[in-house]
């Protein structure tokens, strides 16, 4: 059997090195690459075969969370199995969006001695003990909170349409459209951007008819 390669993303040295001797002369892991942020991940997932991604939730990045770059993985590299590890154990908001996300699994670092076991069961592709039924769950739940006139208005935005655009299409107020996509971000509880949230509904699935 050939090794399992594995990358571990962790803002924080100490866990890096830990993680490192932790898994050290492992038969069947290989924990080729420990990196500090998101851009040096996708850097190397372009360049190095990966088996698996070791992601921190909590990173030094104002732009994106381990929780953005899972889904990403998700999208552009299905094959690579995301483990999330994270001190965050009292968050269900979070432990939920990971599985919609695409994790495989979540870890917390006080029971981080559990990864070897997690990381064969990955590559193996057994299922992980709740992951495929929670992202189900957690799916049908965000797919619940838009109606058809909501997804219409984000697929508007996503193809590069003005709040102005959309409502000369629609024959409505500038005015209502901007109530409008202000509902749809309170109720994601959003607050970055729509087009931002339109990217990241179409990534979860949300907008496909």
């Amino acid at each position: 059997m050939d090794r399992i390669r594995a990358m571990y993303v962790e803002d924080d040295q100490e866990w890096r090195s830990g993680l490192q001797q932790f898994l050290a002369g492992h038969e069947q892991i290989d924990l080729f690459s420990c990196v500090s942020t998101i851009q040096e991940c996708f850097t190397l997932l372009r360049n190095e075969h990966a088996d698996i991604v070791i992601m921190d939730i909590i990173l030094n990045d104002s732009k994106a969370s381990g929780l953005d770059a899972a889904l990403d993985i998700t999208v552009q590299f299905p094959y690579v199995k995301v483990i999330m590890l994270s001190s965050l154990d009292q968050d269900d908001e979070i432990f939920n969006e990971a599985f919609l996300n695409g994790a495989y699994d979540y870890v917390y670092k006080y029971d981080f001695e559990q990864l070897p076991e997690v990381i064969l069961l990955a590559y193996q592709n057994k299922s992980s003990k709740y992951g495929d039924r929670l992202r189900k769950l957690v799916y049908e739940k965000k797919r619940s909170m838009l109606s058809d006139g909501d997804c219409s208005l984000l697929r508007a935005i996503l193809d590069g349409k003005t709040q102005y655009q959309i409502s000369v299409e629609l024959s409505v107020s500038l005015a209502a459209v901007k109530k409008h996509v202000g509902r749809i971000m309170k109720k994601f509880r959003w607050e970055k951007s729509s087009l931002e949230l339109a990217e990241k509904c179409k990534k979860w699935g949300l907008l496909d008819p």
